[in-house]
């Protein structure tokens, strides 16, 4: 099948937890590359994608196509029991910046102009948190500092597939894709909020197919009324 790419778009700060703190410096470091380059694990974003996928068919009560939604999730995601399978269902890369703008950054690494702490400082900052009782007052022992990437950056997770979707399968995905509101960690204190779009490659152009199969979903929803 043509190259499919989800454009994630950071509307504020977010944080790819590692789960990991450096003594002295944060409490929660992000995950990020050799370079310095912040991600999210492919693993992780195609959970999160999928969560909202299976909300989207739980929405969608009618069957507007005369088929099982919840076998359509399970034949884009997988499930344990895939075996052979497993070519058959969507294979994502991680959740990155842009390989052109990096391709260029690592350029400016490997000749000396710009370091690994340089890129981490531009893309990222420390913020510090801590907990407040129930009279508001902050709590002693408590402050934390993490990671967050900075608002405003664009990352992109490739999709691949071994066959070809059904258009049922491609809307299914586009409004899973627009749905996806929040990723990362402290979603409830603002962090991770994002716009995401679902985009077709073709040569070298990319195509915003994200209405375009919403609307097809919604037309075949109003047909079954």
């Amino acid at each position: 099948m043509e190259e499919l790419k989800i454009e994630v778009e950071l509307l504020t700060e977010s944080i790819f937890g590692s789960g990991q703190s450096i003594p002295g410096d944060v409490d929660l470091e992000i995950v990020y590359d050799e370079y310095g380059f912040p991600y999210m694990k492919s693993k992780t974003f195609k959970g999160n994608l999928r969560e909202q996928v299976e909300k989207v068919v739980e929405i969608l009560k009618d069957d507007p196509y005369g088929l099982n939604y919840e076998e359509y999730v399970e034949r884009l995601f997988g499930s344990e029991n895939n075996g052979l399978n497993n070519w058959k269902t969507l294979k994502f890369s991680n959740c990155q910046l842009d390989k052109d703008i990096k391709k260029v950054l690592v350029y400016a690494i490997k000749n000396g102009k710009v370091n690994k702490n340089e890129i981490m400082r531009s893309l990222t900052d420390v913020r510090s948190f801590n907990s407040i009782d129930k009279d508001g007052i902050s709590k002693d022992g408590t402050l934390r500092h993490f990671r967050v990437i900075k608002k405003g950056l664009k990352f992109n997770v490739i999709v691949n597939c071994g066959r070809e979707l059904e258009d049922v399968e491609l809307s299914i995905l586009a409004a899973g894709v627009s749905s996806l509101r929040h990723i990362g960690t402290m979603r409830t204190r603002g962090k991770g909020q994002i716009k995401a779009r679902l985009f077709i490659d073709k040569g070298n152009e990319s195509i915003d197919i994200t209405d375009k199969y919403i609307n097809r979903l919604m037309e075949e929803v109003k047909k079954s009324e």
